[in-house]
């Protein structure tokens, strides 16, 4: 466990890999980690049969539990990465379900409706769809509430 020293010759994704690798270990998962970097956002998506048990499908607790860890580890502050974790690339097939629910509610945008709550969202979820939808120079998204209640407003950009 030599990634949270300072001679570590990894970068801040590698020792984040190793770290996760470890945590994966202890918990007596054997299982792979896949690592992409999008636009400063590290994506380790960890594939196995091992870890199925784990899946974001079944219950997110775990999944956002290991991402909570990661992000506030000692090597994560000052990196300029976000860090997000998948599993069997599960919220990658998400997000193409969710381009789907993007062009049905721009559709419905361009004909007439003018103001939509989205609830029952997750947060993976929710940026997914405030990324889709921003791209449309006209639809405005925020989140609100709190907790189990927090959730996507989305709106033409001069009725929000």
């Amino acid at each position: 466990m030599d990634y949270m020293y300072e001679d570590y010759d990894g970068d801040v994704v590698d020792r984040a890999v190793d770290f996760l690798a470890d945590m994966l270990s202890l918990m007596g998962f054997d299982a792979e980690i896949h690592t992409e970097v999008i636009d400063n956002t590290a994506v380790f998506d960890i594939v196995g049969e091992d870890v199925k048990s784990i899946s974001p499908a079944r219950d997110a607790e775990v999944v956002n539990a290991l991402s909570w860890i990661i992000k506030r580890a000692r090597f994560a502050l000052g990196s300029g990465y976000r860090f997000d974790i998948d599993v069997n690339s599960y919220r990658l097939k998400r997000v193409h379900l969710l381009e789907d629910v993007a062009q049905t509610l721009q559709d419905k945008f361009e004909n007439g409706l003018e103001h939509f709550q989205c609830f029952g969202m997750d947060s993976v979820d929710r940026r997914a769809l405030h990324l889709l939808l921003n791209a449309d120079e006209s639809i405005k998204t925020m989140s609100n509430g709190y907790g189990a209640f927090r959730h996507l407003e989305i709106g033409k950009k001069e009725s929000l």
